[in-house]
């Protein structure tokens, strides 16, 4: 005979099992700001502060259920607890070493190693008790009632769930009231007490959730989902198992068992794919092979069931956590007998019947039997067989009786459940009628006072903008006739300040007037000594051709003596012809170039006789002991408003000058060059002269070079 497993145990077990990975692994509304808050004052805090802060930051990572986080991260919350526990021995701080060895507790028990967390939370409890650390004492001794449950210990477990619940119903807490009333179902479900599991069962379900209980609520819909299953109603057990959401239980229920495969292993996938928190992984990835080894049962590939559940077997004996290691023994030892492989299946069958009978789990020692009894038919031992089979029959008819119990209990519940939520749905509808009522009688007194007080507003306001307005209205005046006053006295002064400019202009082009009549007879002087050395000389020819260019010199100067500016291309004549008349003078004329450099010389606007004093001190002073080879370059460039012109000459140089040219080396007319140059530019920076010594290879004097800055206008 093939062994089934009873379809109401096994989806208990795999609801049990489901929750517990789903809670463990969803971002279940992660409250972090908490997490945020303690971390943010640690740095500033010291002594017991720092170390009640890091024990708090160590529980808020490792106590998904209490804390206000709902946060999971065990290998964070060990890091803080062992800097609290090494603060604490340092400080001799009671208080703190307590709460570390909770924080160890409820860290090695979601590693799965239930021992190790027993031991942490027994020699926790002395110690917060001692130190009066109310809310962490009863913490404890509600999770050493969760250790004990999970090591299968249920009869404890239950004394200890019962003893705390007057702490959590005094303090009003209906979260972990509700947390309590489930925890004592499930432990009294493990036992095979049906019926009293029901009874708190809806206890539970007549607390209404908070909306940030989420854990509460999944929790409430899963069980409700049992409930309908213990009563027969399949679909609405689908449904509440889709709104836990365990969506891998209400696919097995469909005998969906290809789509339950699917989704368990997606999530299995996940899980392997972090490198986070590795020890807690581990004992959740433990937990979901206990959901896939079922599902390949159903599917009936034991091969697959029994490699993943000797894995499992091995983990949860070494965690002694006995209420999840029966359920694998049973399918393993299930999975051996349908392969016909009755020794193992026999080894597997007696470990089920040992745990179980050890710890009062009827249903699993039912099963035990069960498998036992087959087994030993099998393999024609008939006294043994008989002997399980009748206490088998003995078992399940006791157990058929609370089925038959826990299905008129579970009826009762749903019928609860319904009168529950039709209840809370029209005490929502009363509640929303009253505040409809409520709020339209508020805003027909609201209307009234409304009228009132615009009318008064009203009021107020037009006096207000009288009020303003006629203020308006003075300052507006007084605005205006301050304008009118400040308009006249700005006209004046415009007036005052255009005939002092109108001043300074006529003194400006008379002081240019002055400069340029003691230039020209300069000049001419110059040139009328030139053509007396000719005479003298009976150089008559040269006397001639000197007199003929003087005067067309002379008429070009008389036309330009009444400008202030010239196109430089008129200037550049007047300068060639001056240059043509020195270089009479000479025995080898001394020869000269210009380079305008692009420059429109049409259009460019400068001062007259601007260039000639510095060419003629050229000629004079640089030229007048160089018999041959006399050359001047005059090369100028255009830079917005400024006219670089730079004149060079290969004469003596500066140095070799005599010491009376040395002291009268500026002559008159670059004297007044430089005043006519400061009266036509306000701007010192734009105007400048600067006279450099040109030196040849050897080091030697090879000339002399002026830069000259000249401002422009344009025609």
């Amino acid at each position: 005979m093939i062994f089934n497993c009873c379809k109401y145990d096994f989806l208990k077990l795999c609801l049990f099992i489901t929750v517990c990975i789903y809670v463990s692994n969803q971002p279940v509304l992660a409250q972090t700001k908490t997490i945020d808050s303690l971390k943010k004052i640690l740095p500033f805090l010291k002594g017991t502060s720092r170390i009640d802060c890091l024990n708090e930051l160590g529980s808020e990572f490792s106590d998904r259920y209490w804390s206000k986080s709902k946060y999971q991260q065990t290998d964070t919350a060990l890091m803080y607890t062992l800097q609290a526990e090494t603060e604490s021995q340092q400080l001799h701080y009671l208080g703190g070493i307590g709460k570390v060895l909770l924080n160890r507790s409820l860290i090695e028990e979601e590693h799965d190693k239930l021992i190790a967390a027993e031991d942490y939370v027994r020699k926790a409890l002395p110690i917060l008790q001692k130190e009066n650390m109310q809310s962490d004492y009863h913490r404890g001794c509600v999770f050493l009632g969760w250790i004990l449950h999970n090591r299968g210990f249920f009869e404890q477990s239950i004394q200890i769930y019962k003893q705390e619940l007057p702490y959590y119903q005094a303090l009003k807490d209906s979260e972990n009231v509700a947390k309590l009333y489930r925890v004592i179902a499930r432990a009294y479900d493990m036992q095979g007490n049906s019926g009293t599991a029901f009874t708190y069962f809806q206890k539970d379900f007549a607390i209404q959730k908070k909306p940030e209980d989420a854990w509460g609520k999944r929790s409430s819909a899963s069980l409700k989902a049992l409930v309908y299953l213990a009563a027969g109603d399949t679909a609405n057990a689908v449904f509440y198992y889709k709104q836990a959401p365990l969506i891998a239980i209400a696919y097995s229920l469909q005998k969906k068992y290809d789509s339950a495969l699917m989704n368990t292993r997606k999530f299995i996938m996940q899980l392997q794919s972090s490198d986070a928190d590795s020890l807690y992984r581990k004992a959740v990835l433990m937990r979901s092979y206990s959901s896939l080894i079922e599902i390949f049962f159903s599917l009936k590939k034991f091969d697959s069931v029994i490699i993943y559940g000797r894995q499992l077997i091995s983990f949860f004996k070494k965690g002694d956590k006995i209420s999840d290691l029966m359920p694998v023994l049973r399918t393993v030892a299930s999975s051996y007998h349908l392969k016909n492989e009755n020794d193992n299946a026999l080894f597997y069958a007696n470990q089920l019947l040992a745990y179980a009978q050890s710890i009062g789990a009827r249903p699993f020692v039912k099963d035990a039997y069960q498998l036992l009894w087959h087994i030993y038919q099998e393999e024609n031992k008939i006294n043994v067989a008989n002997d399980y089979q009748l206490k088998y029959l003995l078992l399940n008819d006791s157990l058929e009786k609370d089925k038959y119990i826990s299905q008129s209990a579970a009826w009762k519940a749903i019928n609860d459940i319904n009168i529950n939520e039709a209840n809370y749905k029209n005490m929502l509808k009363i509640n929303e009628e009253r505040s409809k009522a409520k709020i339209e009688y508020i805003g027909k007194e609201k209307k009234t006072q409304l009228y009132v007080f615009i009318t008064a507003i009203t009021l107020i306001g037009l006096f207000i903008i009288m009020i303003v307005r006629n203020n308006g209205l003075k300052r507006k005046k007084d605005q205006l006739q301050l304008m009118m006053t400040e308009a006249n006295m700005a006209l004046e002064k415009q007036k005052r300040e255009q005939e002092v400019t109108q001043l300074q202009q006529q003194k400006t082009e008379l002081e240019l007037q002055a400069l340029r009549a003691q230039m020209n007879p300069h000049f001419i002087f110059n040139c009328l000594n030139s053509i007396n050395r000719f005479i003298i000389n009976n150089e008559a020819v040269k006397a001639a051709d000197y007199l003929t260019k003087f005067a067309k010199l002379i008429r070009i100067v008389l036309e330009q003596s009444g400008k202030s500016f010239v196109p430089l291309e008129d200037e550049l004549k007047c300068l060639q012809l001056y240059m043509d008349l020195e270089a009479l003078r000479f025995e080898i004329p001394f020869q000269y170039k210009i380079n305008c450099n692009g420059t429109d010389i049409s259009s460019v606007m400068v001062p007259t006789l601007l260039m000639q004093p510095f060419v003629e001190n050229a000629i004079w002073h640089g030229l007048q002991t160089n018999c041959s080879n006399g050359k001047i370059n005059i090369d100028m460039h255009l830079d917005d408003k400024i006219l670089h012109c730079k004149i060079c000459d290969n004469g003596i140089g500066i140095k070799k000058l005599n010491p009376i040219n040395q002291v009268n080396k500026k002559s008159l007319g670059i004297k007044l060059t430089q005043q006519r140059l400061q009266l036509i530019s306000n701007n010192e920076e734009e105007i400048k002269i600067e006279m450099q010594a040109l030196k040849d290879e050897s080091g030697e004097n090879a000339g002399t070079c002026v830069d000259i800055k000249i401002p422009v206008v344009y025609s």
